[in-house]
């Protein structure tokens, strides 16, 4: 009711100074008595008794429903009997509208039997006119029991307001006694633990331990409560289903008489989600920092292997003149370049750096087409396995990367186990609910194609188990793994829009699960890997543009060596120069697209493409395609090509010859050869 607040206040107010016999504070008192001079009788006697009144008289019962409407009164004095209204209709509308105020009967007429009836609606006490002495004390009581009642009512608000915030709060909350039994929990702490409230009434925190904290973990925070202190941390609990969750905690004591511990009770929030999140971000920062450095050396490291690779391929091309151990070695160069190559391209895969050939693949005829080669790489006394849906998987995706997915976990498996085991490759699709979404962070709600890799080697410790898909991560020896695969196989996932989880068991084996998103089946095949063809060569006339002068001197070696004919130039600008001073046609331009001097490799095409219609373009680069910037969408566009650094030379050759012929770019000339 409104007012009401304000009604209680004012009586605090006075309440606490009638603890005194006498009254200095003005009391309301609304009167309800038609006689002139009973009423002036009651005034002197209470003016008499100490009582200071300010008096509101009325008959009649609109009068008195009115003033209880519009004013506040600290007590109500009423006579029994009046022409017009009578005392317990009176008493029924203050119960009605102003519970709160005492009602005292005030009357010569009434009976005893009548003023137990009036007790028992609500009244307070009843005075006989005859016996007005007793009146001022009456007041007093009646105003001093009202006060604990409101005092009273307040509490019971207050210790219902606060049982109704407990049980509503988003945090888990507990109440136990000094030993720890759990005596009250709300809904939010079972909600996260599993249990039912019956089941952890009596119980002990130690109900939900996971054994990841020693014992001196738990004494240090029974010792710091016991000692009236509050304890705030990290705890790693287990829930009724066995799962392993994170919280924060803060368990407070509470003191009886302010000083002895009586109860403890504990607020948790459940931060699992978060601290996923968490190591998300992190996971995320860290390839973007591997992403920024990969991109950062890709150039100058890869226009370094170009020429290291390039020279031992071309010194080889004369390979009748060289004696076996010369030829041995410059092999062994060519394939420590290529694996630094692969190096390289991991680390810009996994910061999503790596320029992507998207197309529609069924994952499972990449798996079949990659068979042969997985056997090779597993050895024979690991059995490979493959498992395929009814329903052929399709994907939107980059068949080199989803090979090299393949390989990496392939490898991973091998070297856990060392004695030979069981590898086990399944496709299948499926669809995902908001059910599984909820109890799994990274997932979302559609069809996705699952591929599985299973082994059944030594398996990941727990450990061990967060940190897999760092980069330079490895639990292998110095020198037999570089800690990139699986970070590798991270970016290339993430790249695809998908997501992974793991589980493993020490001695059991690991599964990997990879998640990405299903396409609508299609007709177009899949690419295979490309088949090695014979090196052709020309002579048609090639401006190369290079401003690395050993990759340019390289490259043209290569180039002469194949009958082409050879002009060269160190920067854009240089090649204009020496396109004005032809004075024949040029039928391809190769050129690198970033390069000194205010004119790249784009704006260099442009002009020339300009000033000769159909001539023939192929951009390189020591950048992926996308690091190289807005040339990407150029290239894509156009019908140039385009050579990732380093390349080999039969790719180089190949390419050079399909851009001359007219012949659209294939899936892989932009990615070099890789060693396993």
């Amino acid at each position: 009711m409104q007012g009401q607040p304000r009604v209680e206040w004012c009586w605090r107010s006075k309440f606490e100074i009638m603890e005194d016999v006498t009254i200095k504070t003005l009391l309301r008192i609304l009167h309800v008595e038609d006689n002139p001079h009973d009423r002036q009788l009651v005034e002197e006697g209470l003016a008499a008794d100490g009582l200071v009144c300010e008096f509101i008289h009325v008959a009649e019962r609109g009068q008195f429903e009115a003033r209880l409407e519009q004013n506040q009164f600290d007590v109500i004095l009423s006579d029994f009997t009046l022409p017009s209204y009578d005392g317990m209709a009176a008493l029924a509308a203050s119960q009605t509208m102003r519970p709160e105020i005492p009602f005292i009967f005030v009357s010569g007429t009434i009976g005893e039997e009548r003023a137990v009836d009036g007790l028992k609606f609500g009244a307070t006490d009843f005075v006989l006119k005859g016996h007005l002495y007793r009146l001022g004390p009456v007041i007093r009581r009646a105003l001093r029991e009202a006060r604990e009642r409101s005092e009273r009512k307040r509490a019971e608000q207050q210790v219902h307001i606060q049982a109704m915030a407990l049980e509503a709060a988003a945090n888990g909350i507990i109440i136990t006694d000094k030993e720890g039994a759990i005596l009250w929990a709300n809904t939010a702490f079972c909600n996260m633990t599993g249990y039912a409230i019956e089941e952890v009434i009596g119980q002990t925190p130690r109900l939900f331990k996971s054994d990841r904290h020693g014992p001196n973990f738990y004494k240090e925070m029974w010792e710091t409560v016991m000692a009236g202190r509050a304890w705030r941390g990290e705890v790693t609990n287990r829930r009724k289903d066995g799962t392993i969750y994170d919280e924060e905690m803060t368990i407070t004591p509470v003191h009886a008489n302010g000083s002895r511990v009586t109860h403890f009770i504990a607020v948790k929030q459940d931060t699992t989600e978060r601290k996923h999140l968490e190591e998300q971000l992190r996971q995320a920062q860290k390839m973007e920092a591997i992403g920024r450095l990969a991109g950062g050396i890709a150039h100058d490291f890869n226009n370094l292997l170009t020429v290291i690779h390039g020279s031992a391929e071309l010194v080889l091309m004369r390979a009748e003149e060289l004696t076996p151990e010369v030829r041995e070695c410059l092999k062994l160069i060519t394939v420590s370049s290529e694996r630094a190559a692969n190096l390289t391209s991991q680390l810009l895969a996994f910061g999503r750096k790596q320029a992507m050939k998207t197309r529609p693949l069924s994952l499972s005829d990449v798996i079949k087409n990659l068979t042969k080669m997985l056997n090779r790489i597993i050895g024979e006394d690991i059995r490979l396995q493959c498992m395929y849906g009814p329903e052929p998987p399709f994907v939107e995706a980059d068949v080199g990367m989803m090979e090299q997915v393949l390989m990496n976990l392939a490898i991973n498996a091998r070297d856990a186990m060392p004695h030979g085991g069981q590898l086990l490759i399944t496709t299948d699709k499926i669809r995902l609910d908001e059910v599984y979404v909820h109890s799994h962070p990274e997932a979302r709600a559609g069809d996705f194609v699952f591929l599985t890799v299973s082994d059944t080697g030594s398996g990941i410790t727990p450990a061990d188990l967060p940190r897999i898909f760092e980069p330079f991560f490895t639990t292998k020896e110095p020198g037999k793994g570089t800690g990139l695969g699986l970070a590798t196989v991270y970016g290339i996932v993430k790249q695809h829009n998908g997501w992974i989880n793991v589980s493993s068991q020490l001695d059991s084996g690991t599964t990997f699960e990879i998640f990405l998103p299903a396409i609508q089946p299609t007709q177009t095949p899949t690419a295979l890997r490309p088949v090695k063809t014979s090196v052709l060569g020309g002579t048609e006339k090639i401006l190369l543009v290079e401003d690395d002068t050993a990759v340019r001197l390289l490259t043209r070696r290569i180039l002469e060596a194949y009958g082409y004919h050879v002009w060269e130039a160190a920067s854009g600008r240089q090649a204009l120069e020496v396109w004005r001073s032809l004075a024949t046609r040029i039928d391809l331009l190769l050129t690198d697209i970033v390069m000194p001097d205010g004119v790249s490799g784009r704006e260099l095409s442009d002009q020339l493409c300009a000033q000769t219609p159909g001539l023939k373009v192929i951009f390189t680069s020591g950048y992926s395609r996308d690091v190289a910037g807005q040339d990407t969408a150029f290239i894509r566009r156009s019908q140039a090509h385009f050579l990732q650094k380093p390349c080999p030379s039969d790719v180089l050759l190949n390419t050079v010859r399909r851009c001359l012929d007219g012949k659209t770019e294939t899936a892989n000339s932009s990615k070099p050869r890789s060693t396993i």
